[in-house]
């Protein structure tokens, strides 16, 4: 009986600590919870960009070459414990516009008679598949096209591949995404040179 008592007063001693224990525990898996990406998810924000054009072209600095674009993503991301390195597989858009003026030297530096109308909006879009590698080195490629009206108010538009590679910072609600894009095959005769970075909100 006396030692049924003891042990009775030592579990009435230590259980106070076991709670804590667990309740620290706990808050620990939270806030890893909070803090490492994991399963599907979705971002989308706005970049610039900087059409470098082709390598043999004229590739001085014009600000006429600096434009927008929005950047999305959604697919999966695992996770491994203790970590937020985790790589992300999924799919990657991007959706902008280039000047008439750089359009106009693309065209003319692929050796076709086209002339551009001048235009406030060029739009282009890209569809690609790839991966995040370490939520930090971003690989990936697909399709894309670029749109142009020409003087005569014809519109047509330019097909081509797209390669991108990038690097991703990740601080918690927002990405940081520094990307180099190369634009190549199908309608273009020269591979083209697309540079962005832009900032990916998480929904």
């Amino acid at each position: 009986m006396k030692r049924l008592n003891i042990k009775l007063l030592i579990i009435l001693f230590l259980s106070p600590f076991f709670l804590v224990a667990q309740d620290q525990d706990k808050d620990k898996a939270e806030k890893e919870k909070k803090i490492r990406d994991h399963g599907l998810i979705f971002l989308l924000g706005p970049a610039i960009n900087y059409h470098y054009g082709p390598k043999g072209g004229n590739t001085a600095y014009s600000d006429s070459r600096i434009s927008w674009q929005v950047d999305g993503q959604f697919g999966f991301i695992s996770t491994r414990h203790q970590t937020n390195r985790g790589n992300f597989l999924g799919v990657f858009g991007s959706f902008g516009s280039i000047s008439s003026q750089t359009l106009q030297e693309v065209a003319d530096h692929a050796g076709t008679t086209v002339s551009i109308k001048t235009k406030q909006f060029n739009q282009f879009y890209s569809v690609e598949g790839g991966m995040i590698v370490f939520n930090f080195i971003r690989i990936s490629g697909g399709m894309g096209r670029q749109f142009y009206e020409d003087i005569t108010s014809n519109a047509a538009s330019v097909n081509y591949f797209s390669l991108t590679g990038g690097l991703n910072f990740n601080f918690g609600a927002v990405n940081l995404g520094l990307n180099a894009n190369m634009l190549t095959g199908a309608d273009l005769a020269e591979n083209q040179l697309r540079f962005s970075a832009g900032i990916l909100i998480k929904f």
